[in-house]
């Protein structure tokens, strides 16, 4: 998911949507529903214009639209509004480059196995929604995820801070430790700082979701399992 860069543009060409996954299904893709989309040039674009003259400089507008997931057994729906500015993609004067602010539902970032912790999971899935307006809040919804892990996992609470909640779970899990540091501090900085650069939360959503299906999908495990029965059976089965 999030591996995948050229999935998650910040902007893109208002006659080339980026086809996201499905918040619902795992088979769809979200298509627009072309009559949907409405882009709106600014008053003070406009003004300016009638002023000064075209300039795609000082041109600016706002967008909405409507995506819809390709799987005809799903048919989710996602709303989504944002920014529109000019690129020179062609010749024409208009406002065709898209930044979205907000989709919801969110598509989803990363893939969540199925016995993660429904609380926990809550707040990926608003990471999911916060990643497109809000990048600092998505970092902070990751950290409050990790803690509901913890407290899924029994890790007491107390008066322990977070780094000292994931320093008991590493005593159990050594492996697994660093990523829960790493989606700690990253969550720090997005509470803190207000802010985390998209590249980095990228980066953090896949990491969470190899740790997410090492430790609940039992991806090693199964990997092993597959190489001892193909070595058993030698492909024949």
């Amino acid at each position: 998911m999030a591996s995948n860069r050229e999935l998650w543009p910040e902007t893109f060409a208002s006659d080339s949507f980026p086809s996201l996954p499905c918040p619902s299904c795992r088979s769809g893709r979200l298509e627009l529903r072309g009559e949907t989309l409405t882009i709106t040039r600014l008053g003070s674009a406009h003004r300016e214009h009638l002023r000064r003259g075209y300039d795609p400089n000082n041109d600016a507008g706002r967008f909405t639209c409507t995506l819809v997931c390709s799987n005809r057994r799903c048919g989710e729906v996602v709303v989504v509004a944002g920014d529109a500015s000019y690129e020179y993609f062609d010749e024409q004067e208009n406002l065709n480059s898209l930044r979205p602010h907000s989709m919801h539902p969110g598509p989803p970032l990363m893939d969540v196995p199925a016995n993660v912790p429904g609380f926990a999971v809550e707040a990926i899935r608003q990471a999911f929604e916060a990643f497109w307006g809000d990048r600092g809040s998505a970092a902070n919804r990751l950290r409050i995820s990790v803690e509901r892990i913890l407290d899924a996992e029994g890790v007491s609470k107390g008066s322990l801070k977070l780094h000292e909640r994931i320093d008991l779970f590493g005593k159990g899990h050594p492996e697994l430790e660093d990523t829960l540091d790493a989606l700690r501090h990253v969550g720090n900085l997005g509470s803190h700082d207000g802010n985390v650069s998209r590249e980095a939360l990228l980066d953090t959503f896949e990491v969470y979701q190899e740790w997410l299906r090492n430790y609940y999908g039992k991806y090693p495990e199964r990997i092993k399992a597959l190489v001892a029965k193909l070595n058993t059976t030698k492909g024949a089965y």
